[in-house]
């Protein structure tokens, strides 16, 4: 019926994780989850690629390594989406990470040995086409890859380096320049992955930063809203709460036809007693009356939780008819009489 006393954040904060460290997590999940966009299109370029070299290098070769590829996708997709339900749910991101990277480690050799396999010297048009489609592969995953830096090295690098290197070996000065620029793309595409990866941390790190500051946000209006309808000597709701729950209370009786009923508590001679033996002790009195009628409401299904709504006056709001609300009046008495009773005897 009314504002909580206890309130409790919606928002659960990992205070206990690094930001570092929270930053990484992010950014094996966005590679994780972008993981299946850049793959499919691979095999499709290693089909065509397979298909196009399969005469010169023989057909069976050329089976085997895209029916490797193609096992090898799959096998990639089922264990990232293992791994990162793993991640997600009992924080086991050393596992994804391993994952995302030994897959991009084992693609990329293996796109690398394609192009080893596929290379003829005496067929330039071939391997122009080759280093076209070995390049568009390596640029392709630099921004899917490139959300965590490592794992765009671990495929780029061995996709390029073997071609690379028998490229480099072949005499003549046509081959080894074209080596030489095929590695400073590689280069330049690492470079560029690095940079990708710094303005994805400076997002992550941002949206995190925007995340804190709204469960701060969200945190204080809560505790507002708590505060504003919350006696601060008592614990209990104050006049306001009290205004509210009457309101809402007297509304569904009217249209429930169900009985109603108010309870008004007054402190007989509180200013004497204040004046005798001082604010404080006034202050425990009023304490003590407001967890006598929190613990008989809480006993009671009729009550609603008590409020004070003035100085040394408490009201409650009841789902009963005059008799029954009467008894709730007396149980109330009795226990200020008995707890009355207990101090007079310690006293």
């Amino acid at each position: 019926m009314g504002i909580e006393s206890n309130v409790s954040s919606l928002w659960t904060e990992d205070v206990l994780v690094d930001p570092d460290q929270r930053i990484k997590q992010e950014q094996l999940r966005l590679l994780a989850r972008h993981l299946h966009v850049v793959l499919p299109g691979s095999l499709v370029i290693a089909f065509l690629l397979a298909w196009g070299f399969g005469y010169q290098s023989g057909t069976l070769p050329a089976i085997v390594w895209f029916g490797t590829l193609l096992v090898l996708a799959a096998t990639r997709l089922l264990a990232v989406r293992y791994a990162l339900r793993e991640a997600e749910e009992r924080n086991r991101y050393f596992l994804l990470k391993a994952i995302l990277l030994g897959g991009a480690l084992v693609s990329g050799t293996v796109w690398g040995l394609g192009g080893v396999l596929f290379f003829d010297p005496a067929n330039a048009p071939g391997f122009a086409l080759l280093v076209i489609v070995l390049g568009g592969v390596v640029a392709g995953s630099l921004g899917p890859h490139s959300y965590y830096f490592p794992v765009y090295a671990m495929f780029s690098v061995p996709t390029m380096l073997p071609l690379i290197g028998v490229v480099l070996l072949q005499g003549g000065d046509f081959y080894p320049l074209v080596g030489v620029a095929m590695a400073l793309f590689l280069l330049l595409n690492l470079y560029y992955s690095r940079q990708y990866e710094a303005m994805s941390v400076k997002s992550i790190r941002l949206q995190f930063s925007n995340e804190k500051l709204l469960r701060e946000l969200k945190e204080s209006n809560r505790r507002l809203m708590h505060y504003s309808y919350t006696d601060s000597l008592t614990g209990i709701g104050n006049r306001r709460q009290f205004d509210t729950d009457f309101e809402s209370s007297w509304m569904e009786a009217l249209r429930a036809g169900k009985p109603f009923s108010l309870l008004l508590l007054d402190v007989d001679f509180f200013k004497n007693y204040n004046d005798r033996y001082g604010h404080a002790r006034g202050d425990e009195v009023l304490r003590n009356i407001a967890g006598i009628l929190v613990d008989i409401c809480g006993d009671e299904e009729t009550c609603g939780m008590p409020a004070r709504i003035g100085g040394e006056e408490f009201a409650i709001l009841l789902d009963c008819d005059e008799e029954q609300a009467g008894r709730v009046s007396r149980l109330i008495c009795q226990e200020i009489e008995a707890r009355l009773a207990k101090s007079r005897v310690r006293t």
